[in-house]
């Protein structure tokens, strides 16, 4: 026996993903079977007698006989609520809707979309939303290539060049979407719909793609089992009973009095007192008013009441059992499935933080490319901060967190340690963030890497401009390449000839002077007129070790700098071959 498939909406904030589920529902209503539609939770039921009467025009045409008993849909509040709807192997949704405006285009979100849709391997269809928006586009038939047929030469033009636009905007993200009556073989492409959430045109035609891919594809995902599965989508006060869970049930059967196992954070068992579904097309995330039932087929959305839900959180999986010692069994099986999610290895690498298990398996699966020294469920706590900081990599000092909050002795400790903490409720964001953190911190690192090397400098000593010819030489000069220190040595054709002492400039002391400065120095070592003359032209000494360093990070020496450099690396090859190797 096949169940309905759950179907997620994901698109841009302003591409119409309300406002399709919304025409979806009044297409629903329109049919006069109102009271055989449920929604609950975010999540829209429509059965397989309905899906009937809205497609059937289409359904006709194309000789398709629906087998599934409805569709699902389940409406997420963004990005970050359908990461962690996970279970063992991929999302909860099986199949997805992606909402793209055809003004718009492919907008940053309908891109973290995609690649959402990537991770949890979820088959999905485009809809192309707003043609109504087409200069003179007419809604005559509800159908789209019924619809099309009447559209004038130009309006047909001007549909054809921005639909198409959008499809090369697929393409170059690697991904083959043609219109759907176009499509030889569904298996290589993906099918994009157009349709208008206002006027309601291609509804019936998205409905039926949908239908189609789920009998086509997933009937084996569909396949009822005797065990319940669901994921809880928000936890919430209900005025005379407590704490209540929304819940999302994907496989299985639930019952009143069925004992209850969460997993997650902290797994426990309760029992189930109260089922609750709301009114005929009534939202329980308002909805007060709600119906008792003794049980709940998969897939549905349903209320739960039990004991001792005060430390439940959103994303949890759940399971029912008939008996105390199977809820047991299954408490053990929860217990494993978080061990096995969360990460505990001894070497370098990130800490990751997320809020449950799902949220886990979806932050690990988007760090995959980086190593993972420990990812556990939970908030961020003085010990992440502390297994961060032993990390030796300083691109590995910081901890991340995907829906977790920062304790605040947790965020002051890491203040005083230096290490990063990077938090968002938006998964992808955190990815970004934390590569564009890691350049910055290689290039940091680096940086620090040659602060305390000397630079390479060239000076010319001036004609007459000897104040003090040994015990310090005090001499006039010119920087004439480079960045001269104070603490540098220096060299006369590649060999020392003593140290800077001080450098000044208009009798104040620096600790250096760039390329072009006039100034004197004292150099310890020399006398002048014997290792150094006026008018010589002195380099500043560096061994082959600050070479090879000076060189792999000159992309912070000056231009002037590197012509020093070069030059000071073609004298000490003279005497030494293997300098700088």
């Amino acid at each position: 026996m096949l169940r309905q498939p759950i179907i997620a909406v994901l698109g841009h904030v302003d591409s119409g993903k309300t406002s399709l589920l919304d025409r979806i529902r009044q297409t629903a209503v329109a049919s006069k079977e109102a009271g055989g539609i449920t929604q609950a939770i975010g999540t829209t039921e429509i059965p397989a007698s309905i899906l009937k009467e809205i497609c059937d025009d289409v359904l006709r045409k194309f000789m398709f006989e629906i087998k599934i008993p409805g569709l699902l849909f389940i409406d997420t509040p963004g990005h970050e609520a359908f990461t962690s709807l996970r279970r063992r192997g991929g999302s909860i949704a099986d199949l997805a809707i992606l909402v793209v405006d055809i003004i718009e285009g492919l907008m940053p979100q309908t891109i973290e979309s995609i690649e959402i849709l990537k991770s949890t391997k979820t088959p999905f269809a485009v809809a192309i939303n707003k043609i109504d928006r087409i200069n003179g586009w007419k809604m005559i038939d509800p159908d789209f290539v019924d619809n099309y047929g009447h559209q004038s030469d130009d309006v047909q033009r001007e549909f054809e060049e921005k639909f198409y636009s959008v499809v090369r905007q697929f393409s170059d993200r690697g991904l083959e979407v043609e219109r759907f009556d176009r499509i030889q073989n569904f298996t290589k492409t993906i099918a994009a719909v157009p349709v208008s959430a206002k006027t309601g045109e291609g509804i019936s035609d998205l409905l039926t793609i949908l239908m189609g891919l789920a009998q086509q594809f997933l009937t084996d995902q569909l396949e009822t089992r005797e065990k319940s599965a669901g994921m809880i989508l928000e936890v919430r006060d209900f005025i005379g009973l407590g704490k209540t869970i929304d819940v999302i049930i994907y496989n299985g059967t639930v019952r009143k009095n069925d004992y209850l196992v969460i997993g997650g954070k902290t797994p426990q068992i309760s029992k189930i007192r109260t089922l609750l579904l709301p009114e005929a097309l009534r939202d329980m995330r308002t909805e007060k008013k709600f119906r008792s039932v003794e049980e709940v087929n998969a897939a549905a959305g349903v209320k739960i009441s039990a004991p001792g839900l005060d430390e439940v959180i959103a994303g949890s999986p759940i399971r029912t059992a008939k008996t105390f010692e199977e809820a047991e069994q299954l408490l053990e099986e929860l217990e494993k499935e978080k061990e096995e999610t969360e990460i505990h290895r001894e070497q370098e690498g990130v800490i990751l933080k997320a809020d449950t298990v799902g949220s886990l398996e979806a932050l690990i699966h988007i760090f995959g490319n980086y190593p993972v020294k420990e990812a556990s469920i939970g908030n961020i706590t003085k010990k992440d901060v502390i297994k961060a900081e032993a990390n030796q990599n300083n691109i590995y000092k910081i901890v991340i967190g995907f829906n977790a909050h920062t304790a605040e002795e947790a965020d002051v400790l890491a203040g005083d340690k230096n290490i990063k903490i990077m938090t968002s409720d938006v998964i992808y964001r955190l990815i970004e963030d934390y590569t564009k953190w890691q350049e910055e911190e290689k290039e940091s690192i680096k940086k620090k890497e040659i602060e305390g090397l000397p630079r390479p400098g060239k000076i010319k000593l001036l004609p007459g401009c000897t104040f003090r010819a040994s015990n310090p030489a005090i001499v006039g000069c010119e920087v004439v390449g480079g960045l001269l220190r104070a603490g540098s040595s220096l060299m006369k054709d590649g060999k020392s000839v003593g140290e800077i002492k001080q450098i000044q400039s208009q009798g104040q002391n620096i600790e250096d002077a760039k390329n072009g400065e006039k100034i004197a120095v004292s150099i310890i070592g020399p006398t002048v007129g014997r290792q150094i003359d006026e008018s010589d032209v002195l380099f500043t000494d560096i061994s082959s070790e600050d070479y090879k360093k000076l060189k792999k990070n000159d992309q912070f020496l000056t231009g002037t700098e590197k012509q020093a450099l070069q030059e000071i690396f073609e004298i000490k090859r003279k005497t030494n071959p293997r300098y700088g190797l």
